[in-house]
């Protein structure tokens, strides 16, 4: 896409990227069937002091994609750790996560969620992942088969029953 700018995260942001967790939290409940997904008083602010946190303690990336100086995609990725118990179920590998991965719905099918995802991983394998993990919520269709496309495979699935 023409115009298109990847770059890190800076704290003069935090307003465009607290709407947009607030953007990503909206589109979620409403594909949500069973209407459990809802937004708290500023999840915005608090999901991006989450993600801020994350960031330190995981040596991540937080990037963000701006069209015309404006924000319209965020994109984060962490380095996580296996702990004991994972290593009694899996190899031992370097796993990296792709924790957010958002685009403004105005801007989607554009290739900009692809190209934040290229650069996610571009940080990971620097950083020495052999695997990234993304988890996709089940009704989101079309975030699924962007991951497919991008070699991506299904690992695990959640069920959920309502009691």
């Amino acid at each position: 896409m023409n115009g298109l700018k990847i770059r890190p995260y800076q704290d003069n942001d935090s307003r465009a990227v607290c709407q947009m967790f607030e953007d990503f939290i909206d589109y979620l409940a409403t594909l949500d069937p069973m209407g459990r997904v809802v937004k708290q008083a500023e999840y915005g602010k608090n999901y991006l002091d989450k993600t801020l946190k994350d960031l330190k303690n995981k040596d991540g990336v937080f990037l963000v994609a701006e069209v015309d100086e404006k924000i319209v995609g965020t994109g984060v990725a962490v380095i996580e750790t296996l702990s004991p118990e994972d290593l009694m179920e899996v190899l031992p590998h370097k796993p990296g996560r792709v924790s957010e991965l958002f685009v403004s719905s105005q801007y989607r099918r554009q290739g900009i969620g692809t190209t934040l995802m290229q650069h996610l991983e571009t940080y990971l394998k620097q950083k020495g992942c052999n695997t990234i993990h993304i988890e996709v919520f089940a009704p989101n269709h079309l975030s699924h088969k962007l991951y497919e496309r991008l070699g991506f495979s299904d690992r695990n699935i959640d069920l959920i029953k309502l009691l």
